[in-house]
C-alpha cells in the first residue's frame, strides 16, 4: 500500500511524458521507474500509445479521393444481367382458368342443385297433434321387442325418452293410433304405460 501511495498518478505520468512537470518531479519519477519495473513498463506503454496517436494525427483521411476510389470500384463491379422473362406456358393459363371455373361452380351453383328438400328429420320433431301416444316401455323390454311392436303397429318414435322415461310415438292417422292403443295396452310385458295425447 505504501508503494502505491508513492506511485505517481496517471495525470502526473502524462505531464512527465509531455515535459510539463518540474525538473525535480521528473527526476523523482525517473528514479522510481528504475526501482519499479511496473512503473517503467507503464511509462513505456504510454510513450508507445502517444507515438502511435501522433502518427495517426499526421495522416489525412481519404476524404474526397477515397470516395471517388470507392465509386470507381463500385462502377467496375457490374451487376449480373437479369435473365429475360420467359413467356408463361399456355397450359398454365388453362389450368388457372379451369381451377377458377370449378371454384366458382362449387360456390355459386352447387348449393342450389339439391333444392330445399330436407330429407332427414330429427327424432325430436314436434309430433302432429291427435295421432300420437305417450308410451313408457318396460325396463326389461329389449330393443328388438320394441322395434317389432312399433313395426307391427306402424308407429315411429318422434320424441324421447324424457327425463322420466316417456316416449312419444306418432302414427299416420287416427285409425292406426287407435289400433296401436289396443296393442300397446295388451303389450305382453313390453309396454308399462300408454296414454293418448
Amino acid at each position: 500500500m505504501a508503494e502505491n501511495a508513492e506511485r505517481p498518478s496517471d495525470e502526473e505520468l502524462l505531464d512527465f511524458l509531455s515535459g510539463r512537470l518540474s525538473p525535480i518531479k521528473a527526476a523523482n519519477i525517473e528514479a522510481r521507474a528504475v526501482d519499479d519495473p511496473d512503473l517503467a513498463a507503464e511509462i513505456a506503454l504510454m510513450r508507445g500509445v502517444r507515438g502511435a496517436m501522433a502518427v495517426s494525427e499526421n495522416q489525412t483521411p481519404p476524404g474526397e479521393l477515397g470516395w471517388k476510389r470507392l465509386e470507381r470500384a463500385m462502377d467496375a463491379e457490374q451487376a449480373p444481367p437479369r435473365p429475360a422473362a420467359q413467356p408463361t406456358p399456355i397450359w398454365r393459363v388453362a389450368a388457372v382458368a379451369a381451377v377458377a371455373a370449378v371454384v366458382t361452380w362449387q360456390v355459386v351453383a352447387v348449393p342450389f342443385l339439391g333444392g330445399r328438400d330436407t330429407g332427414y328429420e330429427t327424432a325430436s320433431e314436434s309430433p302432429a297433434p291427435g295421432v300420437n301416444l305417450t308410451v313408457a316401455f318396460s325396463p326389461s323390454a329389449t330393443e328388438e321387442q320394441i322395434r317389432t311392436l312399433l313395426s307391427q303397429t306402424g308407429g315411429r318414435v318422434t320424441d324421447g325418452p324424457s327425463a322420466i322415461g316417456l316416449w312419444q310415438v306418432s302414427f299416420d292417422d287416427e285409425a292406426a293410433r287407435t289400433a296401436a292403443l289396443e296393442t300397446f295396452t295388451q303389450g305382453g310385458g313390453i309396454v308399462d304405460l300408454v296414454q293418448e295425447d
